[in-house]
């Protein structure tokens, strides 16, 4: 598993974290987690405990290991961060960390 920072704009009114370091990359797709703990995987909403069968239906069809954005809102504990890295780790998806540049 690969994590890195990328530049992207906040979806779901996200407060993402500042980055001097940004990385461009090509993720197959997006999850954001925002600061009242709700996961979405594009704009539909999921739980945690839905959300390792429904990322493994719609990246199943990708050779190798297909890239993740997540977008996690600042204000969050890790915890919730972790959560969605140990699915991706178990099932082998790269994983990229949304930011937005310092101002």
């Amino acid at each position: 598993m690969l994590t890195t920072t990328l530049v992207v704009p906040a979806a779901k009114n996200d407060e993402l974290p500042e980055s001097n370091n940004q990385t461009q990359a090509s993720p197959v797709l997006v999850i954001s987690i925002t600061n009242d703990k709700i996961i979405y995987v594009e704009d539909q909403s999921y739980t945690i405990t839905e959300l390792e069968p429904v990322l493994q239906r719609m990246l199943d069809q990708y050779e190798g290991s297909p890239t993740i954005r997540l977008n996690a809102d600042r204000a969050l504990v890790m915890e919730e961060v972790f959560s969605i890295l140990n699915i991706a780790k178990r099932n082998r998806y790269r994983v990229i960390l949304g930011t937005k540049p310092v101002s």
